[in-house]
């Protein structure tokens, strides 16, 4: 079984090198190449790529981003990148976090006994303690989470997926039009389509949780907005008075004080806060556009390919 693994990055500099120096040190007799997604970086990173060729010999790079036209995000990365794969099953990981030192051998021998596989993820080497204070013992550390509606599935993080190529081929591309709820998107979608969705935990990667208020802020947002949108497609009900409970909910929250003097609840009011304000956006866009959009799956997953460069 030849392996492609797949790396998004989009202005990586600061932590790819941790990325791909841990990939340069992983020990596997099978065959792998590595194709790092360039979605249009203006900074140093495609530069900090290329100085791994000689460590990385089936390393290529793939450019996602065709100017001028709209950036579009990490599902889309990782659809180009699963379009110039060479591999028989994709692994997947990012550019801000760090591979365990066997990550590609587990990877490896638990595909070849399962068709979709995702791993572990391990919150204390990359974060400060206050970052691990404010999220516990973190998410899909131990099991997978299992959402409490429709439908009622587990779920699994794209930073540490991996699934054999027939399963794509089965189940389609990525649904870009989740900014951030992609992978649970197709967590759903691959066991609907009755294609288990296996849980190793010694696939390890190291995560790196969002630490800036902007970053922070900036990703609750996001995943506020994807959860309406999640629900509607599955079917979950949302009247109308759902954007007003979400509206009255975030002004409550507006009107207790932030706990600036200590990072950690900060951190929690202001993932909070954002969360709340992506579930009104999401909501907004769930009543004043549903119109535009399909309740059938296959009307919305992008089934269209693109020319893919290579270098």
């Amino acid at each position: 079984m030849k392996l492609s693994v797949i790396l998004p990055c989009y202005n990586g500099e600061k932590t790819i090198a941790v990325q791909l120096e841990s990939l340069a040190k992983q020990q596997w007799g099978g065959t792998w190449e590595l194709i790092v997604v360039n979605n249009g970086s203006t900074d140093h990173s495609m530069e900090i790529v290329e100085g791994y060729r000689d460590r990385l010999p089936h390393l290529r790079i793939v450019n996602a981003y065709t100017p001028p036209g709209p950036r579009l995000g990490v599902a889309h990365s990782y659809n180009t990148g699963v379009q110039a794969a060479d591999g028989d099953a994709v692994a997947f990981c990012e550019a801000d976090d760090e591979v365990a030192t066997d990550w590609l051998a587990q990877m490896a021998e638990a595909l070849a006994q399962h068709q979709c596989v995702a791993g572990a993820l391990e919150y204390t080497r990359l974060n400060e303690p206050w970052i691990l204070e404010a999220n516990g013992n973190g998410a899909q550390s131990e099991a997978l989470i299992v959402v409490k509606h429709k439908p009622y599935l587990s779920f699994a993080y794209g930073c540490n997926l991996g699934m054999k190529r027939s399963v794509y081929e089965t189940v389609g591309e990525f649904d870009t039009s989740f900014p951030c709820a992609w992978d649970m998107d197709y967590s759903f979608r691959v066991q609907l389509a009755g294609i288990p969705l296996h849980f190793a935990p010694q696939i390890v990667v190291h995560y790196r949780i969002r630490h800036t208020w902007r970053d922070i802020y900036r990703q609750a947002r996001r995943w506020g907005e994807d959860n309406p949108l999640i629900r509607k497609r599955y079917g979950v009900g949302m009247g109308k008075l759902e954007l007003f409970r979400r509206t009255f909910a975030l002004l409550q929250h507006l009107l207790h004080k932030p706990p600036v003097s200590k990072r950690a609840a900060f951190s929690n009011w202001l993932f909070s806060f954002g969360w709340q304000v992506g579930e009104v956006q999401g909501l907004l866009k769930h009543f004043l556009f549903s119109f535009f959009t399909s309740p059938q799956r296959s009307s919305v997953v992008p089934q269209h390919k693109q020319e893919i460069q290579v270098h």
